[in-house]
């Protein structure tokens, strides 16, 4: 019975709710209160790592590229300076679109130093130029800042590119289209533009940052098991 219940049970790090185990997929143990998977719960235990000891932990500055779902649910009860986007293919970016700020992670409106702590779950694949990207949330860090997220990140030496625009703003597939979903656009409509390997941290210090870890959180009363999380420091 004691097997059986670590095998399918958890405790949810975000909310402490209950971990069900729905399949036998790494998406398959769930929160039933938050719905959080074990990619939101990874980068959770990975914050409270590098944040727990921090004293005013409470005012730390964050910035979360997302504005709903488990993660964003955990950031709003652990930092009241919290701000947060999504990107609108509609909108300019630092205008807002049904009380969400707007922002394109390549070209953020935010000033210089804005944030401690940037964090966001599988966006930079869909990011066209990724370098640019990770360049400007270097720019909004603050020293010694820390970016901590996640993305689809390959047991591979090498980043495979999938897709870019040329120099007249054409999109261009290298590789058959690979799609995925988010809750804005739906499923199958957000293309990805490269999978990641462990080159990332190269990528990652060419863009600025001093430090780059890849963290493999594990616990088996959390359900986390697998998922790589990366921790850029400024």
């Amino acid at each position: 019975m004691g097997n059986f219940i670590k095998n399918n049970f958890g405790i949810c790090n975000l909310c402490n709710g209950i971990i069900v185990k729905l399949n036998n997929l790494d998406y398959g143990y769930r929160c039933i209160n938050c719905r959080s998977s074990y990619v939101h719960r990874a980068i959770g235990l990975t914050i409270n790592k590098y944040f727990e000891q921090k004293q005013n932990i409470q005012n730390v500055t964050v910035y979360e590229l997302s504005s709903r779902g488990a993660l964003f649910k955990f950031l709003q009860k652990k930092f009241k300076n919290l701000v947060f986007s999504e990107f609108y293919d509609d909108v300019t970016p630092g205008e807002y679109k049904n009380g969400i700020q707007c922002q394109d992670v390549q070209n953020l409106t935010f000033e210089d130093g804005s944030f401690e702590l940037v964090t966001s779950t599988e966006v930079f694949e869909h990011v066209p130029d990724d370098l640019k990207g990770f360049r400007e949330v270097v720019r909004v860090l603050k020293p010694n800042g820390k970016f901590i997220f996640t993305v689809p990140l390959f047991e591979v030496p090498t980043t495979i590119e999938r897709a870019h625009f040329d120099k007249d703003g054409n999109l261009v597939h290298v590789l058959p289209p690979e799609y995925h979903g988010d809750r804005i656009r739906g499923k199958e409509h957000v293309l990805a533009f490269r999978n990641y390997g462990l080159d990332i941290v190269d990528r990652l210090k060419q863009a600025g940052f001093s430090s780059v870890e890849i963290a493999r959180p594990s616990s088996l009363k959390h359900q986390i098991a697998r998922k790589q999380v990366i921790v850029a420091e400024k």
